[in-house]
């Protein structure tokens, strides 16, 4: 809680004019405006929002990031050209509630990424490696900002006490990595290892880290520059603030289920969540300014601590997780656009210029605390040698909770003049990091030998083989021909039959055998094959799996009998799947009439759905629920095949390795769930 004092020193003395930046939450905020220059001022800033959109794509083909674009255009057409700006000083200052809109979206998804049950496997790690970089990072990132003070001509002349409260602020923002460009790049090179697992971790967990050190950072800033005494009282006040932040984002958290237990349209419930993160900021502001004109104290509590706390809540204590995570989706990508725009207008053109040499010194301090941290961290942890030398590279990249505190920070009258400008330096920082920090992190996963090429769509997966046992033509042929359409490798093992018309133009791979012998399967690498399916006569069926059964000890068999005799139950004791075409099409047809989508997406019928089977083999989700899965959005879990029973699934089955798990989705998104379970 900040308790409003008298302001000493002479801030007054170092800047004439607050810039707009400032402004935007200064403690005139409220005071009555013209609502058709409001209406004129947001018409204009979405034509330049839509430009930005196409200008950040514009940027991300030459390989820089989207923001880098959004930042640009809004710089473009801002205050700093003058007499020039689109978007002048009075649209920036009302527009501000863009700001907090985008900063409740910022807190609720750092909130949403925080999935705590999947990083047990490699708690010791992220815990080490995240102590050990706070503590370097804002230790070593304050002390600078605090000595270079007086090399910046806006900083210069500030009392040691607004040094200091600006040094803290820096040091937390410095901090702050980027969720979001850290789980694109794992998602572009389908990364997957302890190493990543470990950036992956701290990097989602820094983001709560930081929201919460810019809270306690916050209230010491303004005890520092209010010169109040920071003894047992100021503590206890302190740690009321963040009982009563608790008890608000409990109930936001309550408020925002009920929105997603809603049975209405989702565009419904992202207005309901905007506005709820909207209505989070102006509490906060309206109930500062309250208790200031009727207690005489002036007590603040963080919206981003309360928002951050809901998002928390929803994704680890709500089973509404995954409509929250698509709300969040589709809600993020513009108002992100919107928010980078605008702050790309606040940059002050002056303040740049004259400090581009302290924001790169800032990026190489960071560079090194960011070093030393990540090595001491994973020293105590027990990483092994080669992964401390390179992990540090991982967590360069910053973006939009760096850019959102350093916004926050602008927009609080308490922090006029010098808030806007140390932002201005701050966001400079940022951007370098973000230019910097994907290409690095994309050579430290390549280092540890965690890439995987990247696959869209099931047809790229591969890494399959199937021998088809049959003749050249019919029902094998077409069988060979869709499995290659999957990306499968399969071989077409014929007895004595020569390749047709046919066949050569499928491109289909035929070999030659003139019997089922040892020799014969040996000769055709059979057990290199992942699955073997057998469509040959019953006699020869038979010997194809007693042989394989012996020697090779191929798991998947497939066998279609041409009679249905006993030696189907001999086949079914080894473990081999058999297609009885008597019975077959009656099935088929019984579950056409009985339940005709689940049958269509079975059998490729319908092609927004497909179905995968994936073999559990990531150690970090053993023991991990279902329902606490962070499963790429629209692929489901049909079902659990363990020590040869399947098992229905649910919410509240546990996960074991090598667990075959049948999942359905788009099939642009199960390439993203086969990565999520494998290593």
């Amino acid at each position: 809680m900040r308790i409003a004092l008298p302001c000493h020193g002479n801030l007054g003395e170092v800047a004439t004019e607050t810039s707009p930046a400032a402004a935007i939450h200064s403690s005139d905020r409220f005071r009555p405006f013209n609502m058709l220059q409001l209406v004129i001022h947001v018409g204009i800033f979405v034509v330049v929002v839509l430009a930005a959109s196409r200008i950040g794509t514009a940027f991300s083909r030459l390989s820089l990031p989207l923001i880098t674009g959004f930042l640009a255009t809004g710089f473009l057409v801002g205050p700093a050209l003058g007499q020039q700006a689109i978007i002048d000083e009075d649209a920036v200052t009302q527009l501000g509630f863009v700001n907090q809109i985008a900063l409740a979206i910022i807190a609720l998804a750092a909130g949403n990424e925080l999935v705590l049950k999947e990083f047990r496997s490699r708690f010791q790690s992220i815990a080490w490696v995240t102590v050990a970089l706070v503590v370097t990072t804002f230790s070593f990132g304050s002390l600078a900002m605090y000595m270079l003070t007086d090399w910046v001509p806006v900083l210069k002349g500030l009392p040691t006490s607004s040094k200091l409260a600006l040094s803290i602020l820096s040091g937390v923002i410095l901090v702050a990595r980027s969720p979001s460009s850290a789980i694109a790049i794992v998602d572009e090179l389908r990364a997957k290892g302890p190493l990543t697992n470990t950036i992956l971790g701290v990097t989602v967990i820094m983001d709560s880290v930081v929201i919460v050190m810019f809270a306690i950072g916050a209230e010491f800033a303004h005890a520092m520059i209010g010169e109040i005494n920071i003894g047992a009282t100021f503590v206890g006040l302190l740690l009321l603030e963040f009982a009563v932040a608790g008890v608000l984002g409990w109930a936001v958290w309550k408020l925002i289920s009920l929105y997603m237990s809603l049975r209405i349209h989702r565009p419904y419930k992202i207005v309901l969540v905007l506005t709820t993160g909207f209505g989070v900021f102006v509490f906060a502001d309206w109930f500062k300014h309250w208790t200031q004109l009727h207690w005489s104290t002036e007590i603040h509590f963080e919206p981003l601590l309360i928002c951050m706390i809901a998002g928390l809540l929803i994704t680890n204590r709500s089973p509404h997780r995954a409509e929250f995570s698509r709300v969040l989706e589709e809600t993020g990508p513009p108002v992100y656009l919107a928010f980078f725009t605008l702050t790309g207008a606040s940059i002050e053109i002056d303040v740049l210029l004259q400090t581009w040499p302290i924001a790169i010194t800032l990026v190489l301090i960071r560079l090194v605390t960011v070093f030393i941290g990540s090595f001491i961290g994973g020293t105590i942890a027990g990483d092994p040698i080669a992964y401390r030398r390179i992990t540090w590279m991982g967590f360069v990249t910053q973006a939009g909770v760096g850019i959102g505190l350093a916004r926050e920070m602008a927009g609080q009258a308490e922090f006029s003049p010098w808030g806007s400008s140390l932002a201005t330096i701050l966001i400079s920082v940022i951007i370098i990091n973000q230019v910097i920090g994907p290409p690095m992190f994309k050579w430290t996963v390549s280092l540890a030998g965690e890439v995987r090429l990247r696959a869209t769509s099931l047809q790229e997966e591969g890494s399959h083989t199937a021998l088809i046992f049959g003749n050249t033509s019919g029902p094998p042929l077409m069988l060979a021909t869709q499995l290659i359409s999957r990306g499968w490798d399969v071989k077409l093992v014929t007895l004595d039959d020569e390749e047709t018309e046919e066949t050569a133009q499928s491109g289909v791979e035929v070999v030659s055998i003139s019997e089922i012998s040892l020799e014969s399967l040996e000769a055709i690498d059979t057990g290199s094959a992942d699955v073997l399916i057998s469509l040959l006569s019953d006699k020869n069926n038979l010997q194809v799996c007693e042989l394989n059964h012996d020697r090779f000890g191929i798991e998947k068999i497939v066998v279609r009998l041409v009679d249905s005799d006993e030696a189907g139950k001999r086949w079914h004791d080894q473990g081999v799947l058999v297609v009885e075409p008597k019975t077959s099409m009656v099935s088929l047809l019984e579950h056409f009439v009985t339940s005709p989508t689940a049958t269509s997406i079975l059998l490729g019928f319908d092609p927004e759905q497909d179905v995968v089977e994936v073999v559990l083999r990531d150690p970090s989700l053993v023991g991990v629920p279902i329902r606490d899965l962070k499963l790429p959005l629209d692929a489901l879990i049909l079902s659990v095949t363990r020590d040869g029973h399947t098992l229905i699934s649910h919410g509240y089955t546990d996960l074991e390795l090598g667990d075959q798990l049948t999942v359905v989705g788009p099939p642009n998104v199960l390439p993203d769930a086969v990565v999520y379970f494998d290593r």
